[in-house]
């Protein structure tokens, strides 16, 4: 099992869609994958149709109420093939920062406690350095970097940097950069292809070749709470993430 935070201190990058759809195209590719949702927005729980106020579900909270009790009662299957979600709700991050003052306890997701059965499990992290981006990196084995295609999301980039390093050397020493990828890449733009440009220069071998751009079919599969591959198969967006992921595999073996 490969554990992944995806991650990034800046919002609107890109970082939910990513991750629920890497997941699926590793699903997908016959890779069971796990969706653990430590955003309190939700929102790659939302996308997978896993809403705490449109169904059932037990959350991530619960399973800290409960005790931290199995795990893998607080996980579910999916619609899509290999895919299954640990599903966030909105008051996840008050309630998880409270309970750490409160029992003065470590982290509540341990490394011990994720489930071995599955090949991958991607994190989807909030667009912050709190206590739950700090549990993610801490258990993770790989942090997936993505990147707007902005001169201003290079800023953001530099304190991600910063919060990655000091995990490795304060709680994570076995935390690896798996690679960074462009998001929201405007191939009509320079802008777009200078900062492409700048990251490749920067990263070189670490930058990975496939560029995630803007496509409205992303945006259609979140409203009908698919992925895309699933919801449009046929999209730029589609096939983008799917050579994404294959570059991935190659990488983590």
């Amino acid at each position: 099992m490969k554990s992944i935070v995806v991650l990034n201190n800046k919002g609107g990058v890109g970082k939910t869609t990513s991750v629920v759809n890497i997941a699926a195209c590793l699903a997908q590719s016959g890779k069971s994958t796990l969706v653990v949702d430590l955003d309190p927005a939700a929102s790659a729980s939302i996308h997978l149709g896993l809403s705490k106020d449109e169904s059932d579900v037990s959350t991530l909270c619960d399973y800290i109420v409960n005790g931290q009790k199995n795990i893998q009662d607080y996980i579910y299957k999916t619609n899509f093939i290999n895919l299954s979600c640990l599903p966030s709700e909105p008051s996840l991050s008050e309630f998880y920062d409270e309970m750490l003052l409160e029992q003065d306890a470590g982290f509540f997701l341990t490394k011990e406690a994720l489930p071995q059965d599955y090949k991958f499990i991607l994190f989807d992290s909030p667009p912050n350095m709190g206590s739950l981006a700090l549990n993610a990196l801490a258990i993770a084995d790989y942090v997936l970097i993505p990147v707007l295609t902005q001169y201003l999301a290079l800023t953001g980039l530099e304190l991600t940097l910063k919060s990655v390093a000091k995990v490795q050397r304060r709680l994570n020493p076995d935390l690896k950069i798996l690679g960074y990828f462009a998001t929201q890449y405007d191939r009509r733009t320079r802008v777009a292809k200078d900062v492409l440009k700048h990251l490749e220069d920067r990263f070189k071998k670490d930058m990975f070749k496939t560029p995630i751009g803007i496509n409205s079919k992303l945006i259609e599969a979140f409203d009908a709470r698919k992925p895309i591959i699933h919801k449009t198969p046929s999209a730029r967006g589609a096939q983008e993430y799917m050579q994404l992921s294959k570059e991935i595999l190659k990488l983590v073996k």
